[in-house]
């Protein structure tokens, strides 16, 4: 409860009845502030149902919803049917092994992007309801187990008041907190609870103004076509399927660029956007600090974002100074620099370093972002090269979290419409959805509640962010920031403005004024000792310009063939270097040169045996 609560920024007040009409439950339910009621299922009886409908029926704000949580086969029957109205007239234990799988129903306001979704269900032998056939209460989840479907999450209505009740949830330890599926999984265990939460708060839970999706294409520079990603072809199904796609670019290939494919990109920032990927993308660039010092990552980073500055120059082409690290997220102190070098994130298959352990999954997997580490944020995605986690689409909607995917050229090896289904089941969930770069997407990553005043409370996660009205009046927000004060900060603007702030209990505290149908953005800047005009931008060693040559050769003349593929595919399953996989690639082409020469000897002796021409 308090994990679901915290998710949504309300306060759960813990009441204990002492007696059956004990005046403290009745006087809280009264608080103009009180958003719900929740009574655990083993409590029931410590309750007044008569009291405490009459209090909610009665109180000055209007109605609340009351949920009834855990119940199990312990549950009194006889208060399941009192408070369901006869609806629920017991509950029972399935006994079995097969596998289960949550089914979600529609319930308005409530169920939203979950409507009709299945989700896996990991925990055997769960407790369900039994559902008197003449009810007339809504079922929101069931569980479903080969032809055998049972509800575990009900509505039914009591006087003008409604009632939910909610089987006692699964509770796993899972095994690696970092992979997808168990991010949908732990969302399963504290599902009815979490739509519980969100429908009774409204607006004055956490929630974001908009929802947000992105597909990232990692490593390509403008060239046409880039092994199997062709832009010209890639642009069009942008545009019949509605999806935006980033190029994760790496600063080395700088002055690179096709001046036909940037002027296609240019010609379309609503649909194709550039972000950065490393610098020189050779091996493990930025990796632990026994193999490569942090001093030699934060020269990656100051060059990074210098090449990044002339390719701009060069192309016309804004960048966002997004960080995709090459193969893998890097330590926490780097993240430290990229914060100081003023970049907006880093967004990688995991969102916690690699020197560091994964937090516990609640509630960590509930949001995409974190600013857990070195106060920057880092931002998880999904490869689209890998089966996507059944429901993770659905449930990331519902979470309000933007769904960030990636892939390589291969990735459109079966033809270029090959993200097309997942645009489409994207949109099809959440029709609002809004694709956009990812650097957008960064700047309106930021949460919003209504006060119980006026005005609205905002939790910003990037230095650089844009606050909406969406409202029909103007209105007041009230900002923070976490914020640890490293490094130091060195200015704080509003629309181009240096605006007062405070920091205090590690958050900056800002409040602004937006007006109605409005946007104003908010920039901090950190103290740094970047000065790009003379970093270096030169392409000085042989080994990394052998490293990229061998990964041009992979993604454009390799994986044209199937042999050359399949290399491909180990490469990136195996982690390879590129140059591992030239050495594979050249060692193949010259088994197979002699081989064919063999052959060749072979055929020639037998032509000559039997005194006949070769055949040219």
């Amino acid at each position: 409860m308090e994990i679901a609560a915290r998710f949504y920024g309300l306060t759960v007040l813990h009441i204990r009845p002492s007696t059956e009409n004990d005046p403290a439950l009745t006087t809280s339910v009264e608080r103009p502030n009180v958003l719900a009621v929740i009574i655990a299922a083993d409590a029931l009886n410590l309750v007044s149902q008569k009291a405490l409908v009459r209090a909610i029926e009665g109180r000055p704000g209007g109605s609340l919803p009351l949920l009834i949580l855990g119940v199990s086969t312990q549950t009194n029957t006889t208060l399941l049917r009192t408070w369901s109205s006869g609806a629920v007239v017991g509950s029972r234990r399935l006994a079995s092994s097969i596998p289960i799988v949550y089914d979600v129903g529609f319930f308005d306001g409530l169920t939203r992007q979950l409507s009709g979704i299945e989700l896996p269900y990991i925990r055997s032998n769960p407790v369900y309801l039994l559902i008197s056939p003449s009810s007339g209460s809504q079922r929101i989840i069931d569980i479903r187990q080969a032809s055998d479907v049972l509800p575990i999450f009900v509505e039914n209505t009591l006087g003008r008041l409604k009632v939910f009740l909610a089987c006692a949830p699964p509770v796993h330890e899972f095994q690696d907190e970092s992979s997808p599926e168990h991010t949908v999984a732990a969302f399963t265990q504290i599902a009815p609870l979490m739509m519980f939460m969100r429908y009774s708060a409204g607006n004055k839970g956490w929630h974001a103004v908009h929802h947000y999706s992105n597909l990232t294409i990692d490593d390509p520079w403008l060239r046409e076509p880039y092994g199997f990603l062709s832009y010209e072809s890639l642009l069009s199904e942008m545009e019949k399927h509605n999806f935006h796609s980033t190029i994760a670019f790496i600063p080395w290939n700088y002055d690179r660029s096709d001046p036909r494919v940037a002027s296609l990109i240019r010609a379309h920032p609503d649909k194709f956007s550039i972000s950065i990927h490393g610098d020189n993308h050779d091996n493990k660039e930025f990796t632990d600090y026994r193999n490569k010092p942090l001093s030699g990552q934060t020269v990656a980073l100051q060059q990074s974002l210098a090449r990044m500055n002339s390719f701009q120059k060069l192309t016309g082409i804004p960048y966002d100074n997004v960080m995709v690290f090459p193969h893998s997220i890097a330590p926490e102190q780097t993240l430290g620099v990229l914060k100081a070098y003023n970049y907006l994130a880093t967004i990688n298959s995991s969102n916690v370093p690699m020197d560091r352990t994964n937090p516990p999954l609640l509630p960590f997997a509930l949001r995409a972002v974190t600013l857990s580490f070195a106060d920057f944020p880092s931002i998880r995605r999904y490869s689209v090269e890998a089966p996507i986690p059944k429901g993770l689409i659905a449930v990331s909607q519902f979470l309000e979290n933007p769904l960030f995917f990636y892939g390589h050229q291969e990735f459109f090896s079966s033809g270029i419409d090959a993200f097309d289904r997942l645009a489409d089941e994207v949109n099809r969930i959440e029709p609002d959805t809004r694709w956009r770069s990812v650097g957008e997407i960064v700047k309106h990553l930021y949460l919003t509640k209504q006060r119980d005043e006026e005005g609205y409370d905002v939790i910003a996660f990037s230095n650089n962010f844009c606050l909406e009205n969406v409202s029909f009046q103007k209105s007041t927000f009230y900002i923070k920031k976490q914020e640890s004060g490293e490094p130091t900060i060195e200015s704080l603007m509003v629309d181009g403005l240096q605006v007062p702030y405070r920091i205090q209990e590690g958050y900056i505290d800002l409040a602004i004024t937006v007006p109605s149908a409005s946007t104003r953005c908010v920039v901090i800047k950190y103290v740094n000792d970047l000065q790009l005009a003379t970093t270096d931008i030169s392409r000085r060693s042989a080994r990394v310009y052998c490293l990229r040559m061998a990964s041009d050769f992979r993604d454009i003349t390799l994986s044209k063939v199937a042999i050359g593929r399949a290399v491909v595919r180990f490469y990136y399953k195996h982690n390879l270097t590129p140059m591992a996989v030239l050495i594979c690639s050249s060692l193949f082409i010259l088994c197979c040169l002699v081989g064919g020469w063999c052959l060749r000897s072979v055929v020639d002796k037998h032509y000559k045996a039997r005194g006949i021409a070769t055949p040219s």
